[in-house]
């Protein structure tokens, strides 16, 4: 009879350690885009990147996110960043919301949905992958003049074909 109060004790415990239990709470259930089109276009490392993103986004600051080459240098190269990116800007996971760099300004980025009409568009999706390709050839050439502007207009293009929302100059 005594093992039987016990064990009644012990099932009463489990319900209220159930109650207690970690339930997450709104806009954290996932990341956006997982399983589209665009989303298999992205390498693994981007995929570590948009991570990250997420890991500083506290459902208030979705326009208002930063991502420097100091807090990821142990994991990427500043170059290999930088395509990281371009591949989440191009296919349309995050959004440049500042520009920083010679202002002492970190840039500022926003997690963004356009991957949900791009994924739509595959022939876009393609073309936005070939200018990537282009842009990381054309980096291994000596750099001059010409290499940037080659490589700023291929930027733009990415941003027109992904449907990139103008930066606002403050």
């Amino acid at each position: 009879m005594g093992l039987e109060k016990n064990y009644g004790k012990q099932r009463n415990n489990n319900r209220y350690e159930a109650k207690k239990a970690y339930r997450p709470k709104p806009p954290f259930h996932s990341v956006e885009g997982v399983g589209t089109p665009a989303w298999e276009k992205l390498d693994l490392g981007a995929i570590g990147i948009l991570m990250k993103f997420y890991e500083n986004f506290n459902g208030y600051n979705r326009y208002d996110l930063s991502l420097t080459y100091k807090e990821v240098k142990n994991k990427v190269s500043s170059l290999v960043f930088t395509r990281f990116l371009w591949q989440l800007i191009g296919f349309g996971f995050i959004d440049i919301r500042r520009v920083g760099r010679l202002e002492r300004n970190c840039s500022l980025y926003g997690i963004s949905d356009r991957w949900r009409r791009l994924s739509e568009e595959p022939e876009v999706l393609n073309e936005i992958e070939k200018l990537l390709k282009k842009i990381d050839s054309l980096k291994r050439l000596p750099g001059n003049l010409t290499k940037r502007m080659n490589m700023w207009e291929l930027r733009n293009n990415v941003k027109k074909l992904g449907r990139h929302p103008v930066i606002r100059q403050t």
